[in-house]
């Protein structure tokens, strides 16, 4: 999917990136956001990704390859963890990360890939690269204490 939109550069996220990520989410310390970048055991089999664009980080996102046991099936990729600058929302850098996803990733010839969106929103960029609704995520979140009630 070939277009003029200006690139932006993807790469793992580092600890130096800690800053940037924090702006990204607009809350959090930049200490913990450098632990969890620097403590791979934080998220095994997950990647952290950053998108910068002149040198500023733009967006973060994560992908976690998920193990198949189904004879034949392709490899499955999650990206999820998803942020964008709010300001640049629209600029492209969404497309940007799928455009890397298929690049570099495979996606849509070898891996298929799921991706998580808040409840009731289907991102302009999925539409656009042809993702559909396939599965039904749930959590199971973690009870304050760690009790379940």
């Amino acid at each position: 999917m070939a277009s003029s939109r200006p690139r932006r550069t993807i790469r793992p996220a580092a600890v130096d990136d800690a800053a940037g990520i924090r702006e990204l989410y607009g809350f959090g310390d930049v200490q913990e956001f450098a632990a969890r970048l620097a403590d791979r055991r934080t998220a095994p089999g997950t990647t952290h990704y950053v998108a910068e664009w002149d040198g500023r980080v733009v967006a973060a996102f994560a992908v976690t390859a998920l193990g198949r046991l189904r004879p034949g099936g392709r490899g499955r990729l999650m990206l999820h963890e998803i942020k964008l600058r709010p300001s640049l929302r629209g600029a492209g850098i969404a497309e940007d990360i799928f455009d890397w996803l298929a690049a570099s990733r495979a996606v849509g010839t070898e891996a298929e890939l799921l991706a998580l969106a808040p409840l009731g929103q289907r991102p302009s960029s999925f539409v656009e690269f042809g993702l559909s609704e396939s599965h039904r995520a749930f959590k199971w979140p973690v009870q304050e204490g760690g009790v379940r009630t």
